[in-house]
């Protein structure tokens, strides 16, 4: 089968190879890929950050063994392993060949605390797909059961189910705290910030606001449900006023915009050192700030953690992944709603075969994208 790798510890550093279809393991489900899609994890990966480069070291042996990348995507299960007694939540649903299924990329223990208390998505032993074993950028994938999801493939298609990971992420940042009547501020319009205001309009949200250095971004924000869209041209790192004088003009711009609400949830969802700055200057005194993004550097420094966060009374909640099995639910609930697939396709601005995956992963790290999402190409 073909397969796209990271095989040197450098920026790209990919290749598409033909490699073995991997065996289905006894509590496996052998998975044939019809399509995956494009994430900032990837790109970091694509690019060599630090955020990722630890981890994949770790889990080739530096390199002495290729990793297939990807954990984005969908596709009919070919294989059932004997020990398999269903999908989802307690194995209750039944899983069968030919089934149309989505993945849950984190495979957790089951067994660490967190686990034993039923909070898997932080999981200390989780193993990422495409991240610490292989992933979706193939034709087949080998996964855990326990990671399928079923999707009814009258309701939800292929261009939908690929990308029903990484929405979910936006459905766990978004209803962690219910958006509901509320302004909720999205700094970041790459494609899970879009993801964040479809799930803040479908919830209630009574004013969305979407900040980003791309116009392009910005355009589909407002499309897929933003009342307002504010652009931010980000000053030189190495510029301190400059950068303070642009926390301010967004401060000033957002609470216009908000009026006569405050802004009573943030999302950042870039990892921009600056956006999580302002997004903390923005967010009103005993407000919520949900953070997603990914920083480039490990490091970030609050330039007023004691004026904002301590004197503000400001809640911050760090989001990773799904909750498992709970943003599932939520996610189908959503999915099923035709307006909200109708806003998901806006975001997907893109389709690319695997074997254009360097034109792929250029729309993306270019920006003047939403959603790039790959087909898979098989006999």
């Amino acid at each position: 089968m073909k397969a796209l790798r990271k095989v040197a510890s450098r920026p790209n550093g990919l290749e598409l190879a033909e490699i073995p279809i991997p065996a289905c393991g006894p509590r496996d489900v052998l998975v044939k890929v019809r399509a995956a899609s494009l994430c900032g994890t990837d790109a970091h990966i694509y690019n060599w950050d630090g955020s990722v480069r630890d981890k994949i070291l770790a889990a080739t042996d530096r390199f002495a063994r290729p990793l297939t990348i990807g954990h984005e995507f969908c596709g009919e299960v070919v294989e059932i392993g004997r020990e398999v007694r269903g999908a989802g939540e307690g194995a209750r649903e039944l899983l069968r060949p030919g089934d149309f299924v989505s993945a849950e990329s984190h495979i957790v223990c089951g067994q660490c605390y967190q686990c034993r208390r039923g909070e898997y998505h932080v999981c200390t032993r989780e193993t990422i797909i495409g991240v610490q074993r292989d992933g979706g950028f193939a034709e087949y994938i080998a996964l855990p059961a326990a990671c399928a999801w079923i999707n009814d493939p009258a309701v939800v298609p292929v261009e939908v189910a690929c990308i029903e990971e990484p929405f979910g992420n936006a459905v766990h940042a978004t209803t962690e705290y219910s958006p509901a009547g509320r302004c909720v501020v999205v700094f970041g319009a790459g494609p899970i910030g879009l993801f964040s205001v479809i799930v803040a309009a479908a919830e209630g949200a009574e004013r969305i606001i979407a900040v980003d250095a791309s116009q392009f971004r910005l355009d589909l924000a407002a499309k897929v449900g933003a009342h307002t869209t504010i652009h931010t041209a980000p000053p030189p790192r190495d510029d301190q006023a400059a950068r303070s004088r642009e926390r301010e003009r967004l401060n000033g711009l957002i609470r216009d915009a908000a009026a006569p609400l405050e802004p009573d949830l943030v999302m950042e969802m870039s990892g921009a050192a600056d956006a999580i700055d302002a997004g903390l200057r923005a967010v009103r005194r005993g407000g919520k700030m949900i953070l997603f993004g990914l920083p480039k550097r490990q490091e970030v420094t609050l330039e007023r953690y004691s004026e904002d966060v301590i004197f503000g009374g400001v809640t911050l909640k760090g989001i990773i992944g799904r909750k498992i099995y709970g943003t599932w639910e939520k996610t189908r609930a959503l999915t099923a709603r035709p307006a909200v697939r109708d806003k998901i396709r806006t975001v997907i601005t893109h389709t690319i075969p695997l074997s254009r995956y360097e034109e792929a992963f250029a729309k993306m790290i270019g920006r003047d994208s939403g959603k790039v999402v790959m087909t898979i190409a098989q006999d």
